[in-house]
């Protein structure tokens, strides 16, 4: 397979404004206890303003990820973003996403010292066998 060049145009993504912004003063957060214990899924999110109306958010995987191992709380997930984009099924869906700090690492070419790659070791027959 060649590699085929192109601009790169980032995955078409609209920020919404932050989980707090979007519930509002008096909204609410809803976990569903069964979706958070199940670890093959991404957790799902009920957002509720205080009128009562709701709508369902996803969390990427890896905040969904860190919000089971309690690396995150609920009180920081109110300020991350929502943002509106494209799923892999063509279906535009809302997710809660990471913080990114400040995008793609860009390196320079020219600035970078080519140095060859030299194997360690790593299975040595003696340890797994009597000789």
């Amino acid at each position: 397979m060649a590699l085929n060049f192109k601009n790169y145009e980032r995955a078409e993504r609209t920020e919404l404004g932050t989980v707090a912004e979007l519930i509002g003063k008096g909204g609410k957060i809803k976990l569903s206890p069964r979706n958070f214990a199940d670890e093959t899924k991404r957790v799902v999110v009920i957002l509720e303003q205080s009128n009562g109306a709701s709508d369902m958010v996803i969390c990427s995987a890896e905040l969904s990820k860190r919000l089971r191992s309690k690396e995150i709380t609920l009180s920081q997930l109110v300020g991350f973003t929502v943002t509106e984009q494209l799923s892999s099924t063509g279906e535009m869906i809302n997710v809660i996403t990471m913080p990114t700090g400040g995008g793609l690492i860009e390196v320079n070419i020219d600035d970078v010292k080519q140095t060859a790659y030299e194997p360690v070791a790593t299975f040595n027959p003696e340890e797994l066998v009597a000789f």
